[in-house]
């Protein structure tokens, strides 16, 4: 039987495949577009301390291969997400397929957030996705990414008030995206989930005015998918942890590159806008292509090209 169980620190999963947090909404949203059984896990959209109304509009723009976003985290806020948000994710998803996604502008509100959460649903939560990678917010969240000592007072004050397994996802945007990646390798998470989200800008020639309505944004789509998998190579050159991948990511193709290049999962994201149902029929090529190839795990080929 083909096995496509992947694990990930404490955390063990039903497949490598996973709905990246924002694009893939809260889960249930998906239902009717797509078999969510199929989705290795979802990153739930980032919930904030407080209800955030995101960016100026516009928020998305199609440039070539890809989209440029700029969201802002808009969120109801922890009160409303534990309330009325997470009946409704528990409802959909199993166990062992919900990753909650937090950010705050403080240290303090990330450990709040954390521990709030697990409170309330910590046995019905596979992990918690500390979100260090938004460049879309004026302050906190992306600070944390580049800053190699506030990366790790982060994870420590994290690890302090939860036993849940915790991803700590980080921008690869910083020159010093490796010395911040080793900082956290040195403390200790339970995977590394990294944004490989290049910021670009699109003028509207019409209106002759940026697309966007905060000007720049990160570019998402297959354009990017060349330095992802470079960004990625590097990573597992540098530590040891499990890493967990976005970035362009719309084929089993793609995936197996990543995976290839050092990445343990991988996560697809702006995908899902035109095909929703990406992720199953990655996952169903995967299991075809080891069928193929007479593999009973996708782990061997995790950093085969090193090899």
């Amino acid at each position: 039987m083909k096995n496509l169980e992947t694990k990930l620190g404490r955390a063990t999963f039903r497949n490598p495949v996973f709905g990246v947090s924002g694009c893939t909404g809260y889960g249930y949203e998906m239902e009717g577009f797509a078999d969510l059984t199929k989705f290795g896990a979802v990153s739930l959209k980032t919930i904030m301390p407080r209800p955030r109304s995101g960016n100026r509009p516009e928020r998305v723009a199609e440039v070539p291969a890809g989209v440029i976003t700029s969201i802002g985290l808009q969120g109801p806020g922890i009160n409303a997400f534990l309330e009325e948000t997470m009946p409704r994710v528990v409802s959909a998803l199993d166990r062992d397929q919900i990753i909650v996604s937090v950010a705050g502008d403080t240290v303090e509100e990330y450990a709040d957030l954390c521990r709030m959460t697990a409170e309330r649903y910590g046995d019905r939560i596979a992990a918690m996705e500390i979100n260090a990678a938004c460049p879309n917010v004026s302050h906190g969240v992306g600070y944390f990414s580049r800053d190699p000592e506030a990366a790790q007072t982060l994870i420590k004050a994290v690890k302090e008030v939860i036993s849940l397994p915790v991803f700590f996802k980080f921008n690869t945007n910083f020159e010093n995206y490796l010395e911040v990646a080793q900082a956290i390798d040195e403390v200790g998470v339970d995977a590394l989930y990294t944004t490989n989200t290049p910021l670009g800008l699109k003028i509207d020639i019409k209106t002759m005015r940026p697309a966007i309505g905060n000007v720049v944004g990160p570019i998402c789509g297959p354009a990017i998918r060349p330095i992802g998998v470079l960004r990625t190579w590097n990573l597992y050159k540098k530590v040891k942890l499990p890493i967990v991948v976005s970035g362009g990511v719309r084929t089993w193709e793609d995936a197996l590159e990543y995976m290839m290049a050092g990445a343990t999962a991988v996560g697809v994201g702006s995908a899902q806008f035109a095909c929703p149902d990406t992720v199953q029929r990655i996952v169903a090529d995967l299991k075809q292509y080891m069928e193929r190839n007479h593999l009973d795990s996708l782990a061997p080929l995790v950093g085969v090209a090193h090899r």
